[in-house]
């Protein structure tokens, strides 16, 4: 990866049409339980790119705008969650919490499963009450109430 001095320099060269490097940085300023968030490592900041780019695409199939609810987590903020697993994908920058515009989380996790099925990614998908987890971390694993 080049040398780039921030994260959105980083992230302007990715190939993403939807979604800002902003909407990122926002999260990184979060704060949870008194514990404020982090820009991840500079090494770590190209594994998000397989699953933005995914999403990016779900953008693009919905035609709907996408919240990122949760990205990267320091591991002292991916503690204050409470309910975080302890070794979140989050923490390793490969994971987004999403939510999209008038579509129901089952909605979202059936075209992230199929695609998932037909090899577009390998990687998690949690199905919650109000969101979808999808990370790419190499190999598939599936939860929540699906």
């Amino acid at each position: 990866m080049t040398d780039f001095r921030t994260f959105p320099e980083f992230f302007e060269t990715l190939d993403v049409k939807h979604f800002r490097a902003e909407e990122f940085t926002e999260y990184f300023a979060t704060r949870r339980r008194g514990v404020t968030n982090s820009t991840p490592p500079r090494e770590i900041w190209g594994n998000i790119t397989p699953t933005i780019r995914i999403v990016d695409a779900l953008r693009a199939h919905f035609g709907r705008p996408i919240v990122l609810l949760s990205s990267y987590r320091s591991p002292a903020y991916n503690a204050a969650i409470g309910d975080a697993a302890p070794k979140s994908f989050h923490m390793q920058f490969k994971a987004l919490d999403i939510a999209v515009s008038g579509k129901t989380p089952r909605q979202v996790f059936a075209v992230l499963d199929q695609w998932r099925k037909e090899g577009k990614f390998k990687g998690g998908l949690g199905l919650y009450s109000t969101f979808v987890h999808i990370d790419t971390r190499g190999n598939n694993a599936t939860w929540g109430d699906v």
